[in-house]
């Protein structure tokens, strides 16, 4: 059939007066515009044909995935197949006799046919990493460095490929070649590189991920991770502004995150008040007995000075002297009173560490340490409860005969200026 269209189109060409030698290719070159012609349409029409079939299944069958296939353009792009092997056909059928334009053609072609393959495994990828954003991981990974990675071996491979179809060298030559400037592109992808290492050591052992808050003092980094691409991760700090950071340096340097805080739900307390040495007192019968007023101590004061007694009385203990044996004092009743505080307070978590305790004395006195965890993760609640808490222990310190401890201000040397003087 095409030998008889190419015959028509010759006698069409002699009798219009271009009769010459060259008809033969002329007609040649009317038929191949038509093939492109017929191929143009073959792709429409099979981007159109594909879409439709892929929704008519889809719409009973579809998982989130093939949908997301038919978003991606993945069905659409099939529709490059057909389309150049009609033209890689006309160009066997035609073009045979010209060896350099058969030659020129095929590698055109098969550029073709290897750009098609990368744009649909490209859209491939695409599919899936929208599908895993759907997840319940979605977002909690570097799924998106590790798609970027994907894209950048098939450029690699896909640029080999097409200079061994320009140059006519074999695949495995090229790959020879490369290997010899290996340490030259090293250096140049150096980045790629190791953001490519980065990003996958991220994601298999989930160290960082978007929505994470982490601090990362060496790239003056604290707040959220809004992304983590194949070379860099950007983090948006509490006053609005963009840290961008190497993704390699995520895996290379200290960095604090805290996204355990974020998935217990809980936010951990950790402060001091420092209490005067010298205010710590062996507690008298007075002293108990206004401390058995203070909500908790009653019973907690009982049971203490019973136990106490038992002790003094098998140790035989003089206990004319307030330092033999053993006493209660003011500053271990308040630490009690503290724990029992911190026990019935609505906001702290039961099921984390919850104590007061008693660290080193230094010189600024015995430090008595808050130990608890918020029920809340929000930053102005959490220091609205934080607050509230040491609001009412430092009230609270005077109440139990102890004196903070702080530096003296200016006004303190006033006082003393002018205690002087009147003396």
């Amino acid at each position: 059939m095409i030998k008889k269209i190419e015959l028509l189109i010759m006698d069409w060409l002699k009798s219009a007066g271009f009769y010459a030698p060259d008809n033969h290719f002329i007609a040649n070159c009317i038929l191949f515009v038509a093939a492109l012609l017929v191929a143009y349409g073959l792709f429409y029409g099979g981007q159109w044909l594909a879409t439709f079939i892929a929704k008519k299944i889809l719409s009973k069958t579809g998982s989130l995935f093939n949908r997301e296939l038919l978003h991606k353009k993945f069905f659409r792009r099939l529709a490059y197949f057909p389309a150049l092997i009609v033209i890689n056909i006309f160009n066997g059928l035609l073009f045979t006799p010209h060896p350099a334009l058969h030659r020129w053609l095929s590698v055109m072609i098969s550029i073709a046919f290897v750009l098609a393959v990368f744009r649909i495994i490209s859209a491939f990828l695409n599919a899936a990493n929208a599908t895993y954003n759907t997840t319940k991981y979605g977002g909690k990974g570097a799924m998106k460095g590790l798609v970027q990675a994907a894209h950048m071996v098939l450029y690699l491979i896909a640029a080999i490929f097409i200079i061994s179809l320009l140059l006519g060298l074999q695949v495995g030559t090229l790959f020879t070649a490369l290997g010899a400037v290996s340490a030259v592109l090293m250096l140049v992808f150096k980045d790629s590189i190791l953001g490519l290492v980065g990003g996958i050591q991220l994601s298999i052992n989930r160290m960082v991920r978007p929505g994470d808050w982490i601090e990362m003092p060496s790239a003056d980094a604290d707040g959220t991770v809004i992304e983590i691409s194949q070379i860099t991760a950007k983090v948006q700090n509490w006053d609005n502004t963009i840290v961008t950071i190497p993704t390699y340096n995520l895996i290379s340097q200290p960095v604090k995150n805290w996204r355990g805080m974020s998935e217990a739900g809980v936010r951990r307390i950790k402060r001091s008040v420092y209490i005067d040495m010298t205010s710590v007192l062996f507690c008298t019968e007075e002293m108990l007995a206004r401390y058995r007023k203070i909500q908790f101590l009653d019973t907690y004061i009982d049971q203490k000075q019973k136990e106490i007694a038992a002790f003094n009385t098998a140790k035989h203990v003089d206990i004319s002297a307030e330092i033999n044996g053993r006493r209660q004092t003011n500053l271990g009743i308040f630490r009690a009173y503290l724990q029992r505080y911190l026990e019935q307070h609505p906001q702290l978590s039961r099921n984390f560490t919850l104590m007061a305790r008693q660290l080193q004395p230094t010189n600024s006195g015995i430090p008595i340490e808050i130990y608890v965890f918020a029920t809340t993760t929000e930053w102005v609640k959490y220091e609205a409860i934080q607050s509230d808490i040491f609001d009412h222990i430092i009230a609270a310190i005077p109440y139990f005969d102890l004196r903070i401890f702080q530096n003296p201000s200016w006004n303190d040397y006033q006082l003393m200026s002018s205690g002087l003087s009147s003396n």
